[in-house]
């Protein structure tokens, strides 16, 4: 199944129940709608980035009106939400008996490699697929799809997989959101500095030196002249 963003588009673009916000925001919802789940699961972060704004309130309320005039309808599943389309989801079935073009490197004599004949570009891409789905746990469409926003740099995807894990947003669409526009490299070495800097914050004093035999006297009572301040070296 694929999605007919030309059909969609036409659709909103003509109806007049929807004002300029929800439009856009339900054209975001079939952008993330995920075809084999049957529903759209992006983060709010993902949502008001796309419609620039900072404020969660404002998207609440577009959501709201927009399940409220029938167009979505928002379930949850754990602490997130899940959002299914219910006007205007144009879908297209892809046609299986259609012959798939042969798109496999040639050899080295230029000849297109026999049935079971691997070119090496397409094994490093099986393995660096393979790496992915195994850090991050997601199937291997979204590990092409990640692959292909992080120009198969499989050390900035789990990169990128670590931050979403320690903001406790570790979903695909929120690591693909993290690849495209974070730099994860410069906010994980600013997160670093700012704990080492901490840690020396809190190490930076000079060790205490005492005259160990004088601070036993003074403080089991054994001479009452001695002032416990006397025993710092």
């Amino acid at each position: 199944m694929t999605k007919d963003y030309l059909k969609f588009r036409n659709s909103i673009k003509e109806d007049t129940n929807l004002n300029l916000e929800e439009s856009y925001l339900l054209e975001v919802l079939f952008d993330y709608y995920n075809t084999s789940c049957g529903y759209a699961f992006p983060p709010y972060e993902i949502l008001m980035h796309d419609l620039k704004t900072k404020r969660r309130a404002k998207i609440s309320k577009l959501l709201k009106s927009l399940e409220k005039k029938g167009y979505i309808s928002i379930n949850k599943k754990g602490k997130k939400n899940i959002y299914y389309i219910l006007k205007y989801l144009f879908l297209n079935k892809s046609n299986s008996k259609v012959k798939q073009k042969h798109n496999a490197p040639v050899d080295s004599n230029g000849n297109i490699p026999v049935e079971g004949q691997m070119h090496v570009e397409e094994i490093i891409n099986t393995k660096e697929h393979e790496e992915v789905i195994k850090i991050t746990g997601f199937n291997k469409k979204q590990a092409d799809e990640l692959l292909k926003a992080a120009d198969k740099k499989v050390d900035k995807i789990v990169q990128a997989f670590e931050y979403s894990k320690s903001k406790g947003k570790a979903v695909f669409a929120y690591v693909r959101w993290c690849i495209k526009n974070l730099d994860i490299a410069s906010l994980i070495k600013r997160e670093t500095n700012r704990v080492e800097k901490h840690k020396l914050k809190f190490y930076n004093f000079e060790q205490r030196h005492y005259n160990y035999d004088k601070l036993e006297k003074g403080l089991l009572g054994w001479d009452n002249n001695i002032n416990i301040s006397e025993c710092i070296l």
